[in-house]
């Protein structure tokens, strides 16, 4: 099974955080981790922290899912939202004791390879419907009109219950600034 790893020339293997002041239903308080960047062709990615109502039976019920069929299944983003994308992660502790390490990952994986992933036991499997897409060059204009922090990922982004907290700590690691600004209450008008 081949995994793709981080690359420091590209975001790949990033987290983006929706900046707090964020107000795009489809990405306020999100966790985006990008799978591809690439000034050329543009990115993609996924939503780490939306969870719909529904498991992979109930969403593919005439499947014979075997250790898949209890999966979540996450809002990837607004693209192709009708589409289910199986990824698989894997985390690797740094083995220099400088950084914490990183994520390799698959997001070409069909039901078959990622039931044999499973089996074995072998990274952390998520299912998504949709993703998120940006253009050539569309993604580093918002980066520079501040609606993403970039940050590295850590092995807690698969792991949290609480998706709303992890996404208020990961944000407030950014310092004072950012820990104000997800302090707020959500509608400022009924203070």
């Amino acid at each position: 099974m081949r995994y793709f790893e981080s690359d420091s020339a590209s975001l790949a293997g990033s987290l983006l955080l929706a900046h707090p002041s964020m107000r795009d239903e489809n990405f306020e308080r999100t966790l985006i981790f990008i799978s591809i960047n690439d000034p050329e062709d543009g990115s993609f990615g996924v939503i780490l922290n939306r969870l719909s109502e529904n498991n992979l039976d109930e969403v593919l019920p005439n499947e014979d899912l075997g250790p898949l069929a209890k999966t979540p299944v996450h809002f990837g983003g607004p693209v192709a939202n009708d589409q289910l994308l199986l990824i698989a992660f894997q985390w690797h502790p740094s083995k220099t004791g400088r950084g914490q390490g990183s994520w390799s990952w698959r997001h070409d994986l069909n039901m078959e390879a990622a039931q044999e992933m499973v089996q074995r036991g072998e990274g952390v499997l998520r299912v998504f419907e949709g993703y998120t897409g940006w253009s050539k060059g569309q993604l580093e204009r918002e980066l520079q009109h501040n609606y993403w922090i970039v940050h590295e990922p850590g092995p807690e982004m698969l792991d949290a219950v609480d998706t709303d907290e992890l996404w208020k700590k990961l944000v407030r690691s950014h310092g004072p600034v950012f820990e104000f600004l997800t302090s707020a209450p959500d509608n400022l008008g009924n203070n």
